[in-house]
């Protein structure tokens, strides 16, 4: 059982030619090209997500440039100085009359808080509340 340095020696001489070699050689430069191929897609994905990313954030500023132009438009048309001069000037066109209201008031409620704490409040048990639910008050 001792190693027999000559023998490994013999042996690997034999399956040492140049064919092997050049199988080895080829390969070695095919599994790099592999590798360099899944490298280059991995970064032309990310790639192509970051030019996504900002065709999209040009479409979404392109947007906001023309809605902020056809605000600039509508702020300077007449239409829009007109109502807001009716608004706040309280103007009217000729043939209209202006009519102004009192502000809102807050009705007295206590009238309607005594009347309802005169009627009594009855509790009903379930099966009455569907009953009232489903057909009603028929009393």
């Amino acid at each position: 059982m001792r190693f027999n340095f000559n023998q490994l020696v013999n042996k690997s001489k034999a399956h040492l030619n140049l064919n092997n070699g050049v199988l080895i050689v080829a390969m070695l430069v095919a599994f790099s090209w592999v590798f360099s191929t899944i490298d280059a897609i991995q970064r032309n994905f990310k790639l192509q997500q970051q030019v996504d990313d900002l065709r999209q954030q040009i479409a979404v500023l392109q947007l906001q440039n023309k809605t902020a132009d056809f605000q600039n438009k509508y702020y300077a048309s007449a239409e829009f100085q007109e109502l807001s001069a009716r608004e706040r000037l309280n103007k009217a066109s000729p043939g209209e009359k202006v009519l102004v209201l009192p502000p809102n008031t807050v009705h007295d409620t206590s009238q309607s808080q005594s009347a309802s704490a005169e009627t009594p409040l009855t509790q009903r048990s379930n099966f009455e509340q569907w009953l009232y639910f489903l057909f009603g008050n028929k009393s």
